[in-house]
C-alpha cells in the first residue's frame, strides 16, 4: 500500500470503493436521493438545462497601480473574452478604508490592487468600458462595501446608465475579515449593519444587482477543509439573513440575488461533491428556517474560484495543470460563475500572458471537451454520492453547534472560527514538513536550478501619481459641502436609518474613502484584538 489509511481534506475516510450498501449507510435512501437537476433541493443543479443553456461565467479577478493602469487591464481581458466582466481587486489601503496618502499606506498604494480614494477614480476605471456589454461588475469590498456600492451607483447616474443593464457585485462580507483575511477595521457588529444596509437599499433600488457575497474561499485558504468552508460559510449567510429580515427585508424577496462563493482545492472528488451539499443545505435552510414556500425563489447564485494555496512559486509552470485541474472540479459541481487564477500569482501579479492564458482553460473547456453537454455528469458516482452524504451531514452538525453557541458573529467573536482554521493550516504544514502531503516541486520531484520568468513589473512611481491625483481632487471640491455631507453620515451611522442615503451624498460631494470611513471610525471606534485563550 502507498500509505497506511486514506482521507480526504475534511477528514473522511476514504473508502477502498464505495457501493450501495456504504451509500445506504450514509443515509441515502433506497429510492434515490437526489430529484432531477433543477427540483429541490436541488442537490443536481439549479436547472435541468445546466451549461447546455448557457456556460458558467468566467471571470479574471485584475488591478494594481492607479485607476488608469487598471482600466487598461480590464480592457484587454474583456477583448479577449472574459465572459465574467469585470472583476476589480482593490489595494489593501483601499479595502482598510485609508486615503492613499495616509501613514499606514505608505509603500502599498495599487501593489495588491488598484487605489481607489474618490467617486473620480471611478470615472478613469470605467473609462471606455461598456459595462451593459460587460454585464457584471465585482469587487472584493467588504468592510467599505457601501462606498463601493455608492460610487458604482453615482457613476450610473452620472452617465445615465440603467442600473438594470448589468450587475454590481461586491463581496461586502464583514463577519469572515475577522478571522480569516484581516481588512476589518471596525467593531463586528457595526460593520455588520453596514453590509446590511447595503443589502436592503440596494434590494429596494437596484433589485437585480448582488449586494453581498458570502465567502468561504478566504476560510479556506486560510487552514480550513472543504467541509469548513461549507459549513462556515451558510452559518456566516444566516447571520446575515437575520440581521436583513430584522430590517424588513425577507429572505424570500432577496435570496435569488444572494451569493455564495467558495474556492477549489486540489482535493478533487470532494471539490467536486462540496457544491452539492451547498446547494442541498442552504435551501433547505431558506425553506424551512426562513420560510421561503415558492421553489423557484430558492436557487442563489453560487460561484466558486481556484485556490491560490496549491500555486508555488517553484516549477511554476506546473500551476497551469493545477488551476486547469481546479476549474474543471468546480464546473463539474455545477457553479454559475468561475473565477481562475493566474500560473504566475506566487511569483507576482499576473502578467497579461498569463491572465490570458486562465481565460483560456475555461473556453477550452467549455467550448472542446463536451462537459457542458450534460447536467450533474458526476452525479450517481458512488463516490461522490458518498462525499455528499457526509458533507451535507457535517455541514448540518457545523452550523446547529455555531448556532450554539450564538451564531456566526459569537464564533467570529469568541475565536472559534480562528482556532479552527489554525488547527487546520498547522495540520496541513505539518503534512508538507513531514512529507505525508506531496507538492510537486516543492517536497518532491524538485529541482535546484529555476529558469527565468517574465514578471509583471510595479511602477514605484504610480503612489506618487496617486496621491497627487488625490491632492488635487481635494483642492477642486466644495470643502463646506463635504462637511456637511461627512456631518450627515456621522449623524445617520448613530442612529438606527439605513445609511446609505447618507453615504450616497457624501459620495456625491466628494468625500473619499478615508474620510468616510474615518467617520465610522469616529462613530463606532475601531476594532481591538482580545487575546483568545
Amino acid at each position: 500500500m502507498r500509505q497506511q489509511s486514506f482521507h480526504s481534506s475534511s477528514g473522511f475516510e476514504t473508502p477502498r470503493y464505495v457501493d450501495g450498501d456504504v451509500l445506504r449507510h450514509d443515509g441515502a435512501r433506497e429510492d434515490a436521493q437526489y430529484p432531477p437537476p433543477g427540483r429541490y433541493p436541488f442537490t443536481r443543479g439549479f436547472t435541468g438545462e445546466g451549461f447546455r443553456e448557457q456556460f458558467w461565467s468566467w471571470e479574471m479577478y485584475a488591478g494594481f497601480g492607479s485607476a488608469e493602469e487598471a482600466n487598461r487591464r480590464y480592457r484587454f481581458l474583456l477583448e479577449n473574452g472574459a465572459a465574467g466582466g469585470v472583476s476589480i481587486a482593490l489595494d489593501l489601503p483601499t479595502q482598510i478604508g485609508f486615503d492613499s496618502d495616509h501613514p499606514m499606506a505608505t509603500g502599498e498604494v495599487g501593489r495588491m490592487g488598484v487605489a481607489l480614494d474618490s467617486y473620480s477614480d471611478i470615472e478613469a476605471l470605467f473609462d471606455g468600458v461598456d459595462l451593459a456589454s460587460a454585464g457584471h461588475v465585482f469587487s472584493i469590498a467588504n468592510c467599505i462595501g457601501p462606498v463601493m456600492y455608492a460610487w458604482v451607483l453615482q457613476y450610473c447616474e452620472r452617465h445615465d446608465i440603467d442600473p438594470g443593464s448589468f450587475r454590481l457585485q461586491i463581496q461586502n462580507d464583514p463577519i469572515k475579515e475577522y478571522y480569516a483575511r484581516g481588512t476589518h477595521f471596525l467593531p463586528i457588529e457595526h460593520a455588520v449593519r453596514l453590509a446590511t444596509d447595503v443589502v436592503v437599499f440596494s434590494s429596494r433600488r437596484t433589485p437585480n444587482w448582488l449586494p453581498i457575497s458570502v465567502s468561504g474561499s478566504h476560510m479556506k485558504q486560510a487552514g480550513g477543509s472543504p467541509a469548513q468552508e461549507a459549513a462556515f460559510t451558510l452559518a456566516n449567510a444566516i447571520a446575515y439573513m437575520e440581521a436583513t429580515e430584522s430590517k424588513g427585508l425577507p429572505l424570500r424577496e432577496f435570496n435569488p440575488t444572494l451569493e455564495l462563493h467558495f474556492c477549489t482545492d486540489m482535493d478533487f472528488f470532494e471539490e467536486v461533491a462540496k457544491y452539492r451539499p451547498v446547494r442541498r443545505a442552504w435551501s433547505e435552510i431558506a425553506a424551512q428556517r426562513f420560510g421561503v414556500e415558492d421553489r423557484s425563489s430558492l436557487p442563489f447564485r453560487l460561484h466558486a474560484a481556484t485556490s491560490g494555496l496549491p500555486l508555488t512559486a517553484q516549477q511554476p509552470m506546473n500551476n497551469i495543470a493545477r488551476i486547469t485541474l481546479q476549474a474543471l472540479a468546480q464546473i463539474l459541481g455545477g457553479v454559475e460563475a468561475t473565477r481562475t487564477a493566474s500560473w504566475d500569482e506566487a511569483l507576482a501579479i499576473p502578467t497579461e500572458e498569463a491572465a490570458a492564458l486562465s481565460l483560456r482553460i475555461n473556453q477550452i473547456i467549455a467550448h472542446e471537451t463536451g462537459i457542458a453537454d450534460t447536467t450533474d455528469p458526476l452525479g450517481g458516482s458512488f463516490y461522490v454520492e458518498h462525499l455528499t452524504e457526509k458533507l451535507h451531514a457535517f455541514i448540518e452538525h457545523e452550523v446547529q453547534k455555531i448556532d450554539a453557541m450564538g451564531g456566526a458573529i459569537a464564533a467570529a467573536s469568541n475565536g472559534y472560527y480562528a482556532g479552527e482554521l489554525a488547527q487546520g493550516a498547522y495540520a496541513q504544514q505539518r503534512a508538507l514538513d513531514e512529507g505525508e502531503r506531496v507538492i510537486v516541486g516543492v517536497n518532491a520531484y524538485a529541482t535546484e536550478e529555476q529558469p527565468a520568468y517574465p514578471r509583471f513589473a510595479h511602477d514605484d512611481s504610480s503612489e506618487h501619481r496617486q496621491i497627487s491625483k488625490l491632492e488635487r481632487h481635494r483642492a477642486a471640491r466644495d470643502a463646506p459641502a463635504v462637511r456637511r455631507a461627512l456631518d450627515d453620515l456621522a449623524d445617520a451611522s448613530a442612529g438606527s436609518d439605513n445609511v446609505m442615503p447618507a453615504v450616497m451624498a457624501a459620495v456625491a460631494a466628494g468625500a473619499t474613502v478615508g474620510e468616510i470611513s474615518d467617520v465610522w471610525r469616529s462613530v463606532y471606534g475601531e476594532f481591538k484584538a482580545e487575546a483568545l485563550h
